[in-house]
């Protein structure tokens, strides 16, 4: 049952993750300058532990980022060994950094652009968390182009496709 729940709320933080990336590249210069630097038709995928939420998406040149169907090999991978370690760094409890280093998943595909991926999560964690969660979990705290609450507004507003 616990496991269940904690499922349904990773998937439900993916679906507003992939929101609020794609009003990210359209509201925050620093992310479209990430996203257009990776390659065209990449393709991410989020992982929450075997049998748990997934989220895989390719690089659209419009848009940002395309949900796609889950795909068998990504060119990056964040796979998380549970889906426990998932919701802790989903809800903020732990920053991507630290998940790391306590090897709560698994970083899989090119450095480069993995790099860049966790640049714009870390990003779109300091908009998403209040100031109080991005500072336990950031090691270093990004200014704001926008307002949160316009980048919350626009990711319900947003489609999910």
């Amino acid at each position: 049952m616990k496991r269940e729940l904690l499922s349904r709320v990773n998937q439900i933080v993916l679906e507003v993750l992939f929101r609020g990336f794609r009003v990210l590249y359209r509201e925050d210069s620093r992310v479209r300058k990430e996203m257009r630097q990776w390659k065209d038709g990449l393709t991410l995928k989020l992982v929450c532990g075997p049998g748990g939420a997934v989220l895989a998406m390719r690089k659209d040149p419009d848009k940002g980022v395309a949900r796609i169907r889950r795909a068998q090999r990504a060119d990056i991978t964040m796979r998380f060994k549970s889906v426990e370690g998932a919701f802790r760094v989903l809800s903020g409890q732990v920053g991507v950094a630290d998940a790391y280093a306590e090897h709560l998943f698994f970083l899989e595909g090119d450095i480069y652009q993995t790099m860049s991926f966790v640049r714009c999560v870390e990003y779109l964690e300091a908009y998403l968390f209040p100031g109080f969660m991005s500072r336990r979990i950031l090691k270093e705290v990004p200014g704001k182009e926008v307002s949160s609450l316009l980048v919350y507004g626009k990711a319900l507003l947003e489609s999910g496709r």
